[in-house]
């Protein structure tokens, strides 16, 4: 698990993932604890990486497709925890 972000790389995470959907950053601590759960799946190869980042970024009030999932994978692979 990568450590927390801290300043300009936290800013560039939150931005990245608030591109995908801005209700994600209501809770700042809350992303990026999905982030890096999201980081040690993406780095152990573990499966069907898009459909658990988006059940690792939802609640029940605003769940995610496949495709949101997807696009906070790349965000990831370019802020918390690239290959």
């Amino acid at each position: 698990m990568p450590p927390k972000p801290t300043g300009a790389d936290r800013d560039a995470y939150l931005k990245v993932v608030k591109a995908v959907d801005p209700a994600l950053v209501t809770d700042e601590d809350k992303a990026i604890g999905a982030g890096r759960n999201q980081c040690s799946s993406l780095n152990g190869g573990g499966k069907a990486p898009d459909h658990f980042a988006a059940e690792r970024f939802r609640n029940d009030a605003h769940p995610l497709t496949g495709a949101q999932g997807k696009a906070l994978n790349a965000a990831l692979r370019k802020t918390l925890c690239p290959k």
